[in-house]
């Protein structure tokens, strides 16, 4: 039912991290291990929902709600934005950008969030920025829930790299996954699919890999106690605050 489907949140408030790229294929990876599935998109840039119009109709089915259209005057929003009713996990494409008012509703959706950070100084610097803000928001500090990293586009070994794994090793939230900077993402956009249905290619088949790791972290948060890393919500926001900034500091 709609009330028990767990909502996975994927957001960032740099636009360009590779959210969508994120949501789609965490949408593909459950469809595929037979788990219900919808995909809310709630980006006006409706990057989600023009991936769904490239599904090919013999794959495992991913509903997508148009979140980010307004209903008609005939439709009330709870309609406009109803879920299949056996839907057992909801993943939300967050909005960019989002303002203090709409992140509060975004969070409010959410049982567990993701955010996805890109190697590069701006990149860290952005992300840091809305990962502060994130965390000392109001409706999160009022319900903290779980919260991971993911570090998106990676090429191993190279500076930026270590640069953004020192980055990330100075937050009290884990670093939840790793995905390199692959063209299979973009193909796998443009054809409606997720990196886990492209089996022929041996780099997908090594991506497929970590993305089940991301299954099983997710499917580790418990379910009804939104419970976090202690710290988060045992420093002051202040403290917090200071922390984040000074390792933005020393990560750029």
């Amino acid at each position: 039912m709609e009330q028990q489907a767990r909502r996975i949140l994927v957001v960032n408030g740099k636009g360009g991290c590779g959210k969508t790229t994120i949501a789609t294929n965490l949408a593909v990876a459950y469809a595929s291990n037979g788990t219900p599935v919808a995909l809310a998109d709630h980006d006006p840039q409706a990057s989600s929902t023009y991936w769904s119009e490239q599904r090919p109709a013999d794959l495992p089915a991913v509903p997508v709600i148009r979140a980010h259209e307004l209903s008609s005057m005939y439709q009330t929003q709870v309609f406009h934005n109803r879920i299949p009713p056996d839907t057992q996990r909801i993943i939300i494409d967050g909005q960019s950008n989002a303002r203090y008012t709409d992140l509060g509703v975004m969070l409010k959706q959410a049982d567990i969030i993701l955010i996805p950070v890109l190697p590069s100084s701006i990149d860290i610097r952005t992300s840091g920025n809305f990962i502060t803000k994130l965390l000392t928001h109001q409706s999160f500090r009022a319900d903290p829930r779980p919260v991971g990293v993911i570090a998106n586009r990676i090429q191993p070994n190279s500076p930026t790299h270590n640069k953004l794994m020192h980055f990330l090793g100075c937050l009290d939230i884990p670093t939840v996954a790793t995905f390199r900077d692959s063209p299979m993402y973009s193909e796998a956009v443009e054809l409606g699919q997720g990196v886990v249905e492209m089996k022929e290619a041996r780099s997908a088949r090594r991506e497929a890999a970590s993305w089940h790791q991301l299954l099983l972290w997710l499917e580790e948060q418990a379910p009804s106690t939104r419970v976090t890393v202690q710290s988060i919500r045992q420093r002051p926001a202040a403290a917090k605050l200071h922390r984040t900034q000074r390792s933005q500091q020393d990560a750029v």
